[in-house]
């Protein structure tokens, strides 16, 4: 073998570095919890791997050469390399450090999601978090781009293969009217309570829109439109001001019912499904898992009170 040809193994560094930290091949054995003979065959098989004499015997004691000094210090410094690997490791499994990109449509990402973020980084503070504000279907298209760690959109009906879907809660709309308003009379709303009245429409590509208009027409019920907008929480200003009556998504109505508002169950109830959408193929990190974990918690726990507040208002 020639000199230097040869890599070290982790064991034979390992070796060296209790020898030169306890002195002699015994200490350095009980340190390692192996026999000295052993120290001292693996302490010769690194001495000709380096070429150069380690260590010198003076009174049954190891004098370290000034290469092993030099050697050590490198070895110090890798251990010191190894330790802080384990320390991020330890960081991340314990969620001290991460990155998460995170969307959401307007619907949830307006209304309750702050909240739920905030109290996410309060108990990991150190978990960075970008949110940003998507439709559902930009958020499906990011997801199966890997371009995203979640997203929270409306359930769609056809499975995207480069996705994973997991439910999070059912949203069934509600109708919104102003304060004193004839409909805020009735238990709940039907579609054929809609027919004739100023009606405060979601645009055309909104999945609830489509459902409402051929529930509506199947019924032969009739609205005027007369004003479209993109966003749930927009309809409900416009109706606040006066402008008709709408029909939106209970939980941007419920955190809008400060305003001057009337607040109905709308029946049948249309199919709008929230979803917590992912990359397929990529394993989620320890910060998106819980992440994920209390976005469901929370929100189902919120929606189960929304949902019984709202049913109080028809009964009063």
């Amino acid at each position: 073998m020639i000199p230097g040809d040869v890599d070290f193994t982790p064991r034979e560094v390992e070796v060296f570095a209790a020898v030169m930290s306890h002195g002699t091949t015994t200490k350095a054995a009980d340190a390692l919890d192996i026999t000295q003979p052993a120290v001292s065959k693996i302490l010769l098989q690194l001495t000709n791997k380096a070429g150069f004499p380690l260590f010198r015997n003076h009174r049954q004691r190891l004098i370290p050469t000034p290469e092993a000094h030099m050697l050590y210090a490198e070895v110090r410094r890798l251990f010191e390399t190894v330790r802080g690997i384990s320390q991020i490791a330890k960081e991340i499994r314990e969620l001290r450090s991460g990155r998460l990109n995170i969307s959401a449509l307007p619907a949830f990402g307006l209304t309750l999601l702050p909240s739920i973020v905030a109290s996410f980084t309060k108990q990991y503070p150190d978990v960075s978090v970008t949110l940003d504000i998507r439709s559902s279907s930009t958020i499906i298209q990011r997801a199966g781009r890997n371009q995203l760690d979640i997203g929270v959109a409306a359930e769609v009906n056809d499975d995207t293969p480069s996705v994973v879907r997991r439910s999070l809660v059912a949203t069934p709309p509600v109708c919104v009217m102003p304060k004193g308003h004839p409909l805020s009379k009735l238990p709940v709303v039907q579609p054929d309570d809609l027919d004739g009245l100023d009606f405060v429409s979601l645009g055309v590509g909104d999945p609830m829109r489509k459902q409402l208009d051929d529930l509506c027409e199947s019924r032969g019920v009739t609205r005027s439109l007369k004003v479209e907008a993109a966003l749930s929480n927009t309809c409900i200003n416009l109706v606040a001001s006066g402008l008709g009556v709408t029909v939106v998504d209970r939980l941007s109505a419920w955190m809008a019912k400060d305003l001057p508002i009337e607040i109905r169950d709308f029946q049948p109830h249309l199919d709008i499904n929230l979803g917590v959408y992912r990359p397929w193929g990529t394993i989620a990190s320890s910060a998106a898992d819980t992440f994920i974990e209390h976005l469901i918690q929370t929100t189902r726990e919120y929606m189960n009170i929304v949902d019984r507040e709202i049913k109080a208002l028809g009964e009063r």
